[in-house]
């Protein structure tokens, strides 16, 4: 199991999350011709992995946390199945990928970093990432499982 941060506005202000909650998926605003690192990252979700829906600026330390859920599908079955089938137009390299999620958690919430953690990067700006600072993994599973 392994733990995404992922964003939910596309083009700086179209919030995506009811979206999300309401079809129960999660996909990446960027076809795949823009973004093959980040398809590359996003195949890496299987089944019962912890996604989050985040907001933070660059360097800092505050998450806003929009939602959390588990991947239901992996990412091979999200391809073909489900409700919301995956986009897949390989002559014009139109590709998005819809994950299965189950949304646990649909309100925000807010994870400050403590200083003893140490200099924050920009990691948490980027549009999709693996959480690996075990604070913020932490503070995830306990919303999850209070």
């Amino acid at each position: 199991m392994a733990i995404f941060g992922a964003g939910s506005t596309w083009y700086g202000s179209d919030e995506k999350k009811d979206y999300f909650f309401e079809k129960g998926i999660y996909e990446i605003g960027w076809d795949y011709p823009d973004a093959k690192d980040l398809y590359d990252a996003f195949s890496l979700l299987k089944a019962g992995d912890i996604i989050y829906l985040k907001s933070s600026s660059p360097g800092s330390r505050d998450i806003r946390v929009k939602g959390v859920g588990i991947v239901t599908t992996s990412f091979l079955h999200s391809l073909f199945l489900g409700s919301n089938p995956s986009k897949l137009d390989i002559e014009s390299e139109e590709i998005t990928v819809r994950m299965q999620v189950k949304w646990i958690i649909k309100n925000d919430f807010y994870i400050s970093i403590p200083m003893s953690e140490g200099k924050m990067t920009n990691v948490r700006a980027a549009t999709f990432y693996e959480e690996s600072l075990p604070y913020v993994q932490k503070e995830i599973i306990d919303k999850l499982f209070p």
